[in-house]
C-alpha cells in the first residue's frame, strides 16, 4: 500500500489533476516513509491532539500531539486527527492498550476488561445498560454490568450509555435506536419486512414446519442456474456451516509462516456420533461433497458438535473452516466455498454459506 501511495503521489506531481491537494498534502510522518511501523500505524488509527485543546478555563486538557484516550476528544474542527473513531482509545498516552495481557475476569463471565482491548471504548457487551431495570438496579443483582449508583454508571463494564444519563431521564439502552429500544420488527428499509419471518436455507433437510408453502425466503437473490445447483436431502443428508479459526483470517494469513504453523492443513470438524456412523477416524481422510464440488481433507472428530434435534428428527452438523487454497505457506486445499450455494440475502445480499447441504464419507489420501 506504501509503495501504491508513493507512485500515485508522484503521478499527482507530475500531471495534476482535478483536485491533487489531498494526495500531495497528506500527512506521512513516519520513521521510515516506505515501510511504516505498525505501530506508528497504531497510534495514527487511535488519533492525537493537532494543536493544545483548552478548557473553558483556558486549561490545556491535550497537548500538541498527545495521543487520544477516546472518541469522546475527538472534534471536528480540525484539531484532533483519527484514523478511525472506533479505534480510539486503542493506543494512547498509557501504551498500546491492545497488548494487554491480564486476564483477571471479575465473575468469570467472559468479561476481562484489561485483556487487549474491544472497541469502541474497550466496551465488551454492547447495549450493556439494557442490564438494569428502568431504575438503574441490576436485573440481577448477583451479576451486575453497570448499575446506576446516584451520579453515574458504575461497574465491571464501559457503559454503552451516557455515563452520567440519569434513568429518570427515561433514555432507552438501545442508543442506536431513535426510540432507545430494542425491535422485534423493522419499520422501514427492508426487503422482506417489517415483521420478522422464519424460512428455511435454500438447501435444508426439513420443511419449513411454521410455513409449508414457503420454504425459503422468496426476496432472496437467487439467479436461475444457481437454483439449479441445490441438492436434496436425499443425496446429501447433513447439514454443513462454514466459518473461521482463531489462527486464521480469512484466506490471507495461509501466506503468513506462524499462522502456517499454528493451523498448517484443511480439516472439517465432526461430531463423534456421525464419525462412528460413518466409520471416520480420528484424522481419517474423507470426502466431502455437496451438489457443487467435492473437499477432500482430514476429519477432526470432536464431542463439540452433536446432533441437532430437528423436527424430532437427528440432524448432523459438519463445520467446514474457510482458510485453505491452492496456494500458501499452509498444505494445500481445497476452497471451502467449492461445497457452498450461490444465495444472496433479501437485505444485505451476504451469501447463505452459514447452513446448507453435503455428504461426507471416508476415503483415501488426495494424490498429490
Amino acid at each position: 500500500m506504501t509503495g501504491i501511495f508513493h507512485r500515485m503521489r508522484e503521478m499527482y506531481r507530475k500531471e495534476g489533476g482535478a483536485f491533487p491537494d489531498p494526495i500531495l498534502n497528506v500527512t506521512w510522518n513516519y520513521t521510515n516513509p516506505i515501510a511504516p511501523n505498525p505501530e506508528e500505524l497504531a497510534k495514527e488509527m487511535n488519533g492525537r491532539a493537532l494543536v493544545d485543546i483548552k478548557d473553558s478555563s483556558g486549561a490545556v486538557t491535550l497537548r500538541s500531539g498527545q495521543l487520544l484516550d477516546g472518541f469522546a476528544q475527538l472534534s471536528d474542527d480540525g484539531a484532533t486527527e483519527s484514523g478511525c473513531w472506533i479505534f480510539s482509545g486503542s493506543f494512547t498516552e498509557k501504551g498500546n492498550q491492545m497488548a494487554r495481557r491480564d486476564a483477571t475476569d471479575p465473575r468469570e463471565q467472559g468479561i476481562a476488561p484489561n485483556w487487549a482491548w474491544a472497541w469502541p471504548a474497550n466496551r465488551r457487551i454492547l447495549y450493556n445498560r439494557a442490564g438494569a431495570d428502568v431504575a438503574g438496579k441490576a436485573w440481577n443483582p448477583s451479576k451486575p454490568i453497570i448499575e446506576w449508583d446516584g451520579s453515574r454508571w458504575v461497574g465491571i463494564d464501559v457503559p454503552d450509555y451516557g455515563p452520567t444519563v440519569n434513568p429518570s431521564e427515561g433514555v432507552g439502552p438501545f442508543i442506536m435506536n431513535d426510540e432507545g429500544l430494542g425491535r422485534l420488527f423493522a419499520r422501514e428499509q427492508m426487503v422482506d419486512g417489517p415483521f420478522p419471518e422464519h424460512y428455511e436455507p435454500f438447501e435444508s433437510p426439513v420443511s419449513n414446519v411454521l410455513h409449508p408453502q414457503v420454504q425459503s425466503n422468496p426476496a432472496a437473490r437467487v439467479f436461475p442456474d444457481d437454483r439449479k445447483m441445490f441438492g436434496d436431502v436425499s443425496e446429501f443428508p447433513y447439514v454443513a456451516t462454514t466459518y473461521r479459526l482463531t489462527e486464521h483470517f480469512h484466506f490471507w494469513t495461509k501466506h503468513a509462516l506462524i499462522n502456517a504453523i499454528l493451523q498448517p492443513q484443511e480439516f472439517v470438524e465432526i461430531g463423534e456420533a456421525l464419525a462412528k456412523e460413518k466409520g471416520i477416524a480420528q484424522a481419517g481422510w474423507v470426502r466431502v461433497s455437496s451438489k457443487r464440488g467435492v473437499v477432500v481433507c482430514k476429519a477432526y472428530v470432536t464431542k463439540r458438535i452433536r446432533p441437532l434435534t430437528v423436527d424430532g428428527k437427528p440432524t448432523h452438523v459438519i463445520g467446514v473452516p474457510i482458510h485453505w487454497g491452492f496456494t500458501g505457506l499452509t498444505l494445500k486445499g481445497y476452497g471451502a466455498n467449492t461445497l457452498t450455494p450461490s444465495v444472496g440475502d433479501a437485505n444485505v445480499q451476504t451469501p447463505e454459506f452459514k447452513a446448507f447441504l453435503v455428504n461426507i464419507e471416508p476415503t483415501g489420501a488426495p494424490v498429490s
